[in-house]
């Protein structure tokens, strides 16, 4: 009797080194894998027709090479894991967005259950809702400019000083086609995720055009929530 065995696991931006130690890991015990990527999201369907406890230890295997990369061994997409795990803990989550303008809030509005974890969503694109909205201040703007870590850092602060949810995110970047006064390089991009107790700003460049970078940027906070959110736990 043949057994086909499959599973969906869901890494987010593996390096090309790990995804060959997997297709090697895959190869020395004879199992099929697909790995397809969309935005820096990458998943890895592994596929076995040998019996249960062979496929298993095949994948446990490729687990150990995926490391902290791995999000998910039942093909849930980041929102989702997301949702599952906020929503386990019982915390909400505000989104302030600039140039992913609202992806990341329907990403998350896309799973069932969101309604427990969303507490707001809002699109600060221009500089006055910014400074209306989440409070960021005048000086920062025309210092840093509306694409750096410090506003990126107000746009957080903005969200979390209301008290009125757990955790944040915030995005800010430039989207292009040109840059903008402050010579800030197409694809420069800033996304912050904060609790009320400490916050985290990460810089990226994205080389993709202007829809593609935002998707990108958009699946990024989310995997950098999902991270900062379960390291808090830890």
């Amino acid at each position: 009797m043949e057994f086909k065995n499959v599973c969906v696991l869901k890494v987010f931006e593996p390096s090309d080194k790990m995804i060959e130690e997997v297709e090697k890991a895959a190869a020395k015990r004879d199992l099929s894998v697909d790995v397809r990527m969309a935005y820096g999201d990458c998943a890895i369907t592994v596929i076995s027709e040998r019996d249960e406890v062979a496929f298993n230890d095949a994948v446990k295997d490729i687990f150990d090479i995926c490391g902290d990369k791995l999000y998910s061994d039942a093909g849930e997409s980041l929102a989702e894991k997301v949702v599952e795990t906020l929503s386990a803990e019982g915390k909400t989550i505000a989104v302030a967005e600039s140039f992913t303008g609202g992806l990341i809030c329907s990403e998350l509005v896309g799973v069932s259950g969101a309604s427990a974890v969303l507490y707001e969503g809002v699109v600060t694109y221009s500089a006055n809702a910014k400074i209306r909205r989440l409070h960021v201040k005048a000086g920062t703007l025309e210092n840093y400019g509306a694409v750096s870590k410090q506003v990126c850092a107000e746009m957080l602060d903005g969200l979390i000083s209301s008290r009125m949810t757990d955790f944040a995110i915030a995005t800010t970047g430039c989207a292009g086609p040109d840059t903008d006064e402050f010579g800030t390089p197409v694809g420069r991009c800033y996304i912050g995720v904060a609790d009320r107790e400490s916050k985290e700003i990460h810089e990226s460049d994205f080389d993709e055009d202007r829809n593609d970078l935002r998707r990108h940027a958009a699946n990024t906070a989310l995997w950098l929530l999902l991270r900062f959110a379960e390291n808090i736990q830890k």
